[in-house]
């Protein structure tokens, strides 16, 4: 009897060991995955240098009157502007002071430029010209090779403001990371990764649940159901929505099988088993 009970003894404790070796892989592998997306990274400096009215108070079509510190990108895109404006039956006007943000991707020590060129402009007489939804207008990066800008990425609105220049090898480009309007705390960060020749949304850190970004259009609930704060059984119900509710599918979870989604532009995000929704 005594040898029974050493070895039930025993074998609970073996369990109990198996089970906190493997709890504690869980939350190591967690705590890395936190690590990661906290990682200290440098933000973009807001900067009022680039003077967008004196570009559009310059004769364009003659370059002996352009001002080199008016960059081609805005030239190009105050051209279209300008035409879409009068067309409306409005007068294209810039901000002032104009504002962008200045980072360095690449570790060249040579600023690259992100900026919403629809935000410095107003065109007047006819307000509605320039929209962009209820999400906004992307900014937009860009990058000077020689004597011109290119443009080398689109960043989400709600990304845009305060986004982070994350560590990197020499000689990389860096990943940038966003999101919340530049807000503190933040539940969702978008990370943009160099694909060798743009910046493109890759993954998202939602509440420390990484989601590969994989838009998938609408989906319709085929159940009743809620939508989960995580992708697993430990989730909390963010809201329940009925059977046919379309939700736009913004990308895939890494821990199970659950989509990451949004009900509707004013809903809040979270995440849905795959097999609950179809097209």
């Amino acid at each position: 009897m005594r040898f029974l009970i050493a070895f039930v003894t025993a074998l609970l404790v073996v369990t109990a060991c198996g089970g906190d070796r493997e709890r504690d892989a869980t939350s190591a592998r967690r705590s890395d995955q936190s690590a990661a997306a906290v990682a200290v990274g440098v933000p973009a400096t807001l900067t009022k240098r680039l003077d967008f009215a004196s570009c559009l108070a310059e004769d364009l079509g003659n370059e002996e009157t352009q001002s080199t510190r008016c960059p081609s990108f805005a030239l190009l895109s105050l051209d279209y502007m300008s035409s879409q404006c009068t067309a409306s039956g409005g007068t294209l006007k810039a901000h002032v002071p104009s504002a962008a943000w200045s980072l360095d991707v690449d570790g060249d020590a040579s600023a690259e430029v992100l900026v919403d060129l629809i935000a410095n402009f107003d065109c007047a007489g006819a307000p509605g010209t320039f929209t962009c939804g209820s999400t906004g207008c992307p900014f937009l990066l860009y990058k000077k090779r020689d004597d011109t800008w290119a443009e080398i990425g689109a960043i989400n609105a709600d990304d845009a403001p305060g986004i982070q220049v994350l560590p990197a090898k020499e000689g990389q480009y860096a990943t940038l990371r966003g999101g919340c309007l530049g807000q503190e705390p933040c539940s969702e960060f978008v990370h943009y990764e160099w694909n060798g020749s743009a910046y493109v949304r890759k993954w998202i850190d939602f509440k420390g649940h990484p989601v590969d970004v994989a838009p998938g259009g609408l989906k319709t609930l085929t159940a009743d159901s809620a939508v989960f704060d995580a992708p697993g059984k430990s989730g909390q119900a963010i809201e329940e929505y009925p059977a046919g509710t379309a939700v736009i599918v913004i990308g895939t979870a890494r821990e199970g099988p659950y989509y990451f989604v949004s009900p509707c532009n004013a809903c809040r995000r979270g995440f849905v088993e795959t097999a609950l929704l179809k097209r």
